[in-house]
């Protein structure tokens, strides 16, 4: 077995059984990027950080805190707000340490409130990536309803947000300031609020350098089957009323859908970095990720990789494995 050979397997072994990552992503990406720092470690001990980002070179961000730590800038939370159509959003911001400009993850929830990807965000910091996560207008509160096209609007406002005054912003009620390099900002979201709004967001908004779609569900026109309709009322029921996801469909006009047509928004990807992440579910597979793998192959797309992992949709099973996946793709793909 050739050195490379056995990098790669090394690699996909530290993920044990859990995901079934797509080859070409696993040879360009991991072991990349693990041959990258092994070859840099000892050029750089002396100084023990890269002199760029505050990184120890060696260390693998995705499965262990950052051995850097700048006590000026220590990494810190807190919550803030921004305007959409002149509404106001809710959102939370996480910094990771140090005072260099950073690129940024903007994560949009799962619809209704679902997941959010929380546990992905200690793996983003440790990696030196700023975080931005905020609840779509209508998701958890009674002023207006929550839709797919008004989480749309409100990801672009939140782009718009952290790339304002060239990245510079002060955290509310401090005087320390901390920068977001506009040059490096991802869309990270699970499901059809998340990973389908983030898709379509990212081939609208050219301020997006990258989008990690996470088995992202369709918007389309004629989900009332059977199956489905008995689906709708028992969500409805389960949830007191709160989703209704029958009465939202219904609502979506000709024009929504086909703004939220993942397939549609294809052509305007080719030039992102983009990665789509999907779980072994045979319907989700054969509906949506493999045609549009095929269909991002065929476009040519330059920078596009895609993964598969062993789980179901609310990949319990996988966090660990799609942490490092994320922020493995973030360092060697997309420049963060």
């Amino acid at each position: 077995m050739d050195k490379n050979s056995k990098l790669i397997d090394d690699q996909a072994n530290s993920f044990g059984k859990t995901p079934d990552i797509s080859r070409r992503f696993v040879a360009g990406g991991f072991a990349g990027i693990a041959a990258s720092l092994f070859a840099a470690t000892k050029a750089n001990a002396a100084s023990g950080r890269d002199g760029s980002r505050g990184y120890i070179v060696g260390t693998d961000y995705a499965t262990q805190d950052n051995p850097y730590y700048d006590p000026e800038f220590a990494p810190i939370h807190f919550p803030h707000i921004f305007k959409s159509k002149g509404d106001v959003v809710q959102s939370f911001m996480w910094l990771a340490d140090g005072p260099e400009p950073k690129g940024c993850v903007i994560i949009c929830s799962q619809a209704f409130g679902g997941d959010a990807l929380d546990s992905v965000i200690p793996t983003l910091l440790g990696a030196g990536i700023h975080v931005m996560r905020f609840h779509p207008r209508g998701m958890w509160d009674d002023r207006q309803d929550y839709s797919f096209v008004g989480a749309l609007e409100d990801l672009h406002s939140a782009v718009a947000h952290v790339t304002e005054n060239g990245g510079q912003h002060m955290v509310p009620g401090s005087t320390r300031a901390y920068r977001i390099d506009p040059s490096r900002i991802a869309i990270l979201g699970k499901s059809g609020g998340g990973g389908n709004v983030g898709w379509v967001a990212a081939s609208e908004n050219a301020a997006i350098n990258s989008v990690i779609a996470v088995s992202p569900g369709e918007v389309k026109p004629g989900l009332f089957g059977p199956d489905r309709l008995k689906m709708y009322a028992s969500q409805k029921e389960a949830t007191d009323g709160r989703i209704d996801l029958l009465k939202w469909l219904r609502a979506l006009t000709p024009a929504d859908y086909e703004r939220l047509d993942m397939r549609k928004a294809v052509p305007k990807l080719v030039d992102k970095r983009v990665l789509l992440i999907g779980c072994n579910e045979r319907d989700y597979l054969s509906n949506i990720h493999h045609p549009l793998v095929a269909l991002m192959e065929q476009g040519a797309a330059r920078n596009f990789d895609h993964v598969i992992m062993d789980c179901n949709s609310y990949f319990l099973t996988a966090r660990i494995a799609l942490a490092r996946t994320i922020a493995s793709f973030l360092k060697t793909k997309a420049g963060f």
